[in-house]
């Protein structure tokens, strides 16, 4: 799927996170196995932080994280979200609020083995990455929706990396990613990058330039496929520029 196609042509439903919703929920198929691992693969770590910061033991927010994956596709939580207007984000905290809400029971649960297969979670990324979080004062929801922005930035990056390898270009994107966000934007940055590509200075910047504008692009392609339709999009890109201020 490519990523900035979401809304090409006055909108494609079938492509944004819904979908992988609704194929997830078809029972004993490849397809909805697939899409339950992406969706896992994809947003665990920002619902895991939102529950280790909520006080929840690094054991406790394993099982909760994959429990909220199974009940969201068991229950079909998704019947009941305004789908046409919904952003996923927003649709995922609130299913995962509804869990934490009710007085939970482990034996209740989907357990592992059983209805749906998961991705394993690994506690010892999860611990290293939830360790490396800032030491501040956000509250979960707040860094729920940092983590989520920065997952998109994430995504974002992998696929300019895959374009830029399928292209023949891996050394030119590894040598010019770092000056994407201006971080390394001095004179001799800019000479070093020239001389590792054998470019004249003025043509790494537009090189930089043309690789900033493509990050922007496929930026905002995967935001896109976040939301339901294209008159979401501008306000969940402020959103996503707002979660990263905080």
């Amino acid at each position: 799927m490519r990523p900035d196609s979401t809304f090409a042509g006055g909108g494609a439903f079938q492509n944004t996170r819904w979908s992988l919703i609704l194929a997830a929920t078809q029972p004993d198929s490849a397809e909805a196995r697939e899409a339950l691992a992406r969706l896992c693969e994809d947003y665990w770590y920002p619902v895991y932080a939102f529950l280790r910061r909520r006080g929840y033991d690094r054991e406790r927010a394993k099982d909760l994280t994959q429990d909220l994956f199974a009940q969201m596709i068991e229950k079909r939580t998704f019947e009941v979200a305004e789908k046409e207007r919904g952003r996923f984000r927003s649709f995922l905290l609130a299913t995962l609020r509804h869990l934490l809400s009710h007085e939970y029971r482990k034996d209740h649960t989907v357990k592992r083995g059983g209805k749906y297969t998961f991705v394993p979670l690994d506690e010892i990324l999860a611990e290293n990455r939830y360790g490396a979080e800032p030491v501040d004062n956000l509250s979960p929801e707040k860094l729920f929706e940092r983590r989520w922005a920065l997952t998109l930035l994430d995504q974002a990056m992998d696929d300019l990396r895959r374009e830029y390898a399928d292209s023949g270009r891996t050394q030119q994107f590894e040598v010019l990613h770092p000056l994407i966000a201006g971080a390394s934007n001095s004179q001799t940055s800019y000479a070093e990058a020239a001389a590792r590509l054998n470019l004249n200075e003025n043509a790494t910047r537009q090189a930089v330039f043309r690789l900033r504008t493509r990050f922007g692009d496929l930026l905002r392609a995967r935001v896109a496929l976040t939301v339901a339709s294209p008159q979401e999009l501008e306000a969940e890109l402020l959103q996503f520029r707002q979660a990263l201020r905080d």
